[in-house]
């Protein structure tokens, strides 16, 4: 990474965001020595303690209002459009803006561009019927689609000039707003038709490993634990009480397994905060 990549995570004001946004924050000065910013969305409710441990610890906690209420319903994916909103006022016009999710830890360094991308995620279809409804409703030819449609398969991290940021931002909340009913991936989908009404060119990059095979190594040097299995799923700690735990981990991996990397880093970030105390 370079000096001007700034890593910015959005995140709920919540137990099971808490947890994730501490691993992030030891992962991510541990092993890349970056200090990420961490946008916190206004739940109704005063700040989970998890962030201020993340105080304690150096982190730096910005606090944002919910961009989840709709005209259409309560999703919150917009969330991570108001993030990219927020952390364009924080960065300077040279600056990118690094905007991740909680869920993710570092082995390394991943080498980022220094352009608009976004990771390649293979179960990314702009031909799904939601997103050519949302394109029509948009009035975003298919023609402009197509001609980066490969490049637009992509997620998190998601690396934005924040000089396109704000427009970007904004411009993701109308598009998201296209596809009610929605689902979890829409959010993804809708980036990509926000960068194409905007005229921006978007290039990917394969930089993150999904733990779907946990028993497996990492080949790169930033591991999502968006799925999970039998033995160990981020969702198994939703809730207060089930965080001993997650803290605590009773499961075995295989070494230098990407659920390997996970327990180590849960286990070392435990550690990490307790000294902090």
């Amino acid at each position: 990474m370079q000096s001007k990549h700034r890593i910015f995570v959005s995140v709920e004001n919540n137990a099971y965001c808490g947890w994730q946004s501490k691993l992030f924050y030891f992962s991510s000065v541990t092993r890349l020595s970056h200090q990420p910013i961490f946008i916190v969305h206004d739940s109704g409710r005063s700040r989970h303690s998890d962030f201020d441990d993340l105080i304690r610890a150096g982190a730096t906690i910005c606090s944002a209002p919910s961009y989840a209420q709709s005209v259409h319903d309560v999703y919150l994916p917009r969330n991570t459009a108001g993030s990219l909103i927020h952390a364009a006022e924080m960065c300077g016009k040279d600056d990118l803006i690094v905007l991740c999710d909680p869920d993710m830890i570092f082995l390394g360094d991943p080498d980022l561009p220094n352009s608009l991308s976004v990771n390649y995620y293979s179960y990314m279809n702009y031909d799904r019927p939601e997103v050519l409804d949302a394109m029509q409703k948009l009035n975003i030819s298919r023609d402009l689609v197509e001609k980066q449609r490969e490049e637009l398969r992509g997620g998190v991290p998601y690396v934005i000039p924040a000089s396109v940021a704000r427009p970007l931002g904004t411009t993701w909340l109308e598009t998201v707003d296209a596809f009610p009913p929605r689902k979890w991936i829409d959010i993804m989908h809708a980036f990509g038709l926000a960068a194409t009404k905007l005229g921006l060119q978007v290039t990917r990059t394969d930089v993150v490993d999904v733990n779907l095979k946990p028993a497996t190594r990492p080949q790169h040097k930033i591991i999502h634990y968006c799925y999970g299995d039998n033995l160990w799923d981020k969702r198994f700690f939703m809730h207060e009480n089930d965080l001993e735990q997650l803290w605590f981990p009773r499961v075995w991996a295989e070494e230098k397994t990407m659920l390997a990397e996970i327990l180590t880093q849960i286990v070392e970030a435990r550690e990490f905060y307790q000294n902090l105390r």
